[in-house]
């Protein structure tokens, strides 16, 4: 991801757009602790303005407040990020940007823009300093199927049934209010998960990126990813060859259950885990795709379970365009 430095110049207006619950509850101490921070940094309060997200209503909410501004900054996980970044589509103004304050689980997308180290080592008031200072990074979108945005990753099958899961005991208390109860539960929904697979009739057809064809099956393997950063789960899984801004999907099939240790266990390797990846996973870049399948079948996009998505047995994915985004001090 190519950044380019555009400067915070005079006359920009900021809108900040905070998932209360995301973090355990640390998106309301950001939507409180926003005027201090801006105050200090000279902002003029006549220049930005916040609200907490609604429930279900991220995108619309999203397009509205880019209708009055320049700038979205969205505080929330990247479920809530992707849901913000179809409002910003939806607001067909080529000229405006989006910042990310990363409170998910994952945060995939705030580590491909060299923001979430700033979050975590300088805190919220760097953070925000940062964003100010308006550097551009560009960002694939993709169209799902007409119904959604995909701007992280998708994937199908096991990883798909753990998020489903995981969604489903989102009202546990320990997974509201801590960091190790979100984790838990997490684990509680992978160990759920260790049987599943896709079906056994899966299937994607893609166009590669060199213009060729690619049809075949992945019946019973354990997940088909398709990943637009270079980032997954957390950054347990860094896809080679990804890049956020060159129009190409990497295409991954997750073959064994074994598959899944060995990415945790190479992750803070990165040339190792490479090696890993060329050796053992099947991957391709491609400029779209369609799935199908017969049977049971789960999808997560950017970390939300889309259970809308599979009634058909089929599913569209290609480009729609590009985002800009607010990024860190060499985000490449």
């Amino acid at each position: 991801m190519n950044a380019s430095t555009v400067g915070f110049g005079p006359g920009l207006r900021y809108g900040f757009l905070v998932n209360p619950v995301s973090g355990s509850g640390r998106g309301r101490l950001v939507h409180d602790q926003l005027p201090a921070i801006l105050d200090g940094l000279g902002l003029p309060r006549s220049s930005w303005f916040s609200e907490l997200t609604v429930s279900r209503g991220v995108p619309e909410q999203s397009r509205r407040i880019l209708s009055e501004c320049d700038r979205l900054v969205v505080a929330g996980g990247d479920g809530t990020i992707g849901q913000a970044l179809e409002g910003m589509r939806l607001s067909n103004r080529p000229d405006v940007a989006l910042g990310v304050v990363p409170l998910g689980t994952g945060n995939d997308l705030a580590r491909e823009l060299r923001l979430l180290d700033v979050f975590r080592d300088k805190g919220l008031p760097e953070l925000v300093r940062t964003l100010l200072e308006d550097r551009i990074s560009p960002l694939d979108l993709w169209d799902v199927g007409g119904r959604a945005v995909l701007a992280n990753y998708l994937s199908f099958g096991s990883d798909g049934w753990v998020t489903e899961v995981f969604g489903r005991s989102r009202d546990l208390s320990e997974a509201r209010h801590s960091t190790l109860g979100i984790k838990l539960a997490y684990a509680r929904a992978g160990i759920g998960s260790l049987a599943r697979h896709l079906p056994p009739s899966f299937r994607i057809r893609a166009r590669l990126a060199d213009g060729s064809i690619l049809d075949r099956g992945f019946g019973g393997h354990r997940s088909l990813l398709a990943l637009n950063v270079g980032s997954y789960a957390s950054g347990l899984l860094r896809p080679v060859r990804t890049r956020a801004d060159d129009g190409l999907l990497t295409l991954m099939s997750i073959p064994h259950l074994w598959n899944y240790p060995v990415i945790v266990a190479t992750s803070a390797f990165p040339r190792l885990q490479g090696f890993f990846q060329r050796r053992m996973l099947l991957f391709w870049q491609a400029t779209s795709f369609e799935a199908a399948w017969e049977g049971p079948n789960a999808v997560q996009v950017d970390g939300e379970g889309r259970r809308d998505l599979l009634s058909s047995g089929r599913l569209e994915v290609s480009h729609a365009g590009r985002a800009r985004l607010l990024s860190g001090s060499g985000a490449s």
